[in-house]
C-alpha cells in the first residue's frame, strides 16, 4: 500500500491516526504518524514495514463485513489469568482488524453475562485491553459507518442483532 503525507490510517496500537510528515533516521527513510486519541505523541513507522503496523481505513462494505464476522464470535473465557492476558495482548497488538472484533465483541459478553447467565467481572488489565480494541474498532467504524462516534455503538448493536 503506497501511504502518503495527510493520509488517515488506523494504527494497530492507537487507532485512528493521521500520517504528517515523512523524515529520514539513521539511512531509513519514516512515516512521521500522529494519533488522534490525543497525546498527539510522534509515532514512527518505517516506510518498509508498515504492513501489520498501519492499514487504511475500511470502507463500509468491509466495516459490514467484520460486523458480520463479530456475529459469529462467541463467549471465550480463558480461566488462566496470564494466558487469557497474552491472547489479548497478542490479538490486541496484530493490527488485524478481525482480532480488534473479536475482542470487541468479548467485551460485550463479558460485561453482560456468560454463558450461563452470569455476568463476569474482568480484571482491570483484560478489560483495558477489552476497551482499547474497541476504541480503535469503533472510532474507524464511525468512519466507515459515517456516523458521529457517539452514535456508533448503537449502530453496531443494531446490526449485530
Amino acid at each position: 500500500m503506497e501511504y502518503k503525507i495527510g493520509d488517515r490510517i488506523v494504527h494497530s496500537r492507537d487507532g485512528l491516526s493521521t500520517i504528517v510528515s515523512t523524515t529520514e533516521i539513521a539511512g531509513n527513510e519514516y512515516f512521521v504518524v500522529v494519533a488522534d486519541k490525543g497525546d498527539r505523541e510522534n509515532i514512527y513507522v518505517m516506510k518498509s514495514r508498515t504492513e501489520n503496523i498501519i492499514r487504511p481505513i475500511m470502507t463500509k462494505e468491509d466495516a459490514k463485513k467484520i460486523v458480520d464476522y463479530m456475529k459469529t464470535v462467541k463467549a471465550e473465557f480463558i480461566s488462566n489469568t496470564k494466558q487469557r492476558r497474552d491472547q489479548y495482548r497478542k490479538r490486541l497488538l496484530s493490527g488485524n482488524v478481525h482480532d480488534l472484533a473479536y475482542l470487541a465483541r468479548q467485551l460485550y459478553f463479558f460485561n453482560y453475562y456468560n454463558s450461563h447467565g452470569q455476568i463476569v467481572k474482568l480484571g482491570p488489565t483484560d478489560l483495558q485491553m477489552l476497551k482499547d480494541a474497541e476504541r480503535i474498532l469503533f472510532d474507524e467504524f464511525a468512519i466507515s459507518f459515517n456516523v458521529s462516534r457517539d452514535a456508533v455503538d448503537k449502530k453496531v448493536e443494531e446490526l449485530i442483532q
